[in-house]
């Protein structure tokens, strides 16, 4: 067992051989960990990861949606309040002069006050790590190619995202985003999602991600981003199930929500098979029968809690439901 520093989250990394007592290995520690993690758990452990109530899952989550042929269509299917917030935004930007601006080659005058509103944005958040500043010249220069939304008002930039095309994938991936806090209380990343996947329809692309998360919702990505994102009509897929074959699953079990900020989100594997058997890499071009969407395992919805909480806001047509629990003793 190795204690290690996950972004600011104590855990400890386990092997199976640490399992191999009774007595669980990370009980008793002077600095006691938030989370235990076997990462590749073997599928002889599973029943015994799963008497000691560890959750099962892949590693990251991959947020996709079918871009379907017009933004009227795509509207159509998300929930009726969501989609008011989207045109309410729009109304709100029009009535305060905010100019929508879309950069097909992402330029350095767009993209360096872009990637400074972004790096301000994640040093207000607990346990925030801004990537995208390191791939500033590859945004620039390529060889990927990136395409760019950008809000302003007047000549300040107040928002935006850097979406990249991947056309071996029939998709865009949008990477990066932000917006000033007034332009967050506004909902204006709404509409530049939207204007993105619309830019995305007109290349000619089937599919749009909103974002690869760890899956532990409450540590680097909080709660109501799974919530804001599903009712975006986006769903979330394990990575290895959307085109990424270096992927894994792993795993957890939560001992405290101390260096969380509860409740705790995982989604877990459904079927009862999970850890391993996905489809190989490339299921992107396999789809349910009917529906359009890539190929991919059962998930739900895991919650752990160290208080009432609204479960509704949790739930998702894709998932197969929600479990609720407190935290492990372990």
């Amino acid at each position: 067992m190795e204690i290690v520093d996950d972004f600011g989250l104590p855990v400890a990394a386990v092997r199976p051989e640490d399992l191999d007592h009774e007595r669980a290995p990370w009980t008793g520690l002077e600095q006691p960990v938030a989370v235990v993690r076997m990462t590749n758990p073997p599928p002889e452990m599973w029943d015994e990861l799963a008497r000691r109530g560890f959750v099962r899952k892949p590693a990251t989550l991959t947020w996709v949606a079918r871009l379907g042929e017009s933004e009227d269509a795509f509207l159509g299917g998300i929930p009726h309040k969501s989609r008011q917030y989207v045109h309410r935004a729009r109304r709100r930007m029009a009535a305060e002069g905010v100019r929508e601006v879309v950069e097909d080659r992402v330029s350095a005058a767009a993209l360096d006050p872009f990637l400074d509103l972004y790096e301000e944005r994640i040093a207000a958040m607990r346990y925030g790590v801004a990537f995208a500043r390191r791939f500033r010249t590859a945004i620039l220069e390529g060889p990927e190619k990136y395409f760019g939304v950008f809000l302003y008002r007047a000549d300040e930039l107040i928002g935006g995202c850097l979406a990249l095309e991947c056309p071996d994938e029939s998709a865009i991936r949008i990477r990066w985003s932000a917006v000033t806090e007034p332009a967050r209380r506004a909902g204006y990343p709404r509409p530049v999602y939207c204007t993105a996947l619309q830019v995305a329809r007109e290349k000619g692309y089937t599919w749009a991600t909103l974002g690869d998360d760890p899956n532990l919702y409450g540590h680097l990505a909080q709660p109501g981003l799974f919530t804001f994102k599903s009712r975006m009509g986006f769903e979330a897929v394990a990575s290895q199930d959307f085109a990424d074959p270096g992927a894994w699953d792993e795993a957890d079990l939560v001992l405290s929500l101390d260096r969380l900020s509860g409740p705790a989100l995982m989604l877990e594997y459904a079927d009862g098979t999970g850890l391993g058997t996905g489809p190989a890499p490339g299921a992107l071009t396999a789809a349910h029968p009917g529906n359009g969407r890539p190929a991919r395992r059962l998930l739900r919805a895991r919650l752990v809690i160290d208080a009432p909480v609204d479960v509704q806001q949790f739930s998702a047509a894709f998932l197969s439901g929600t479990v609720v629990g407190p935290v492990a003793r372990g």
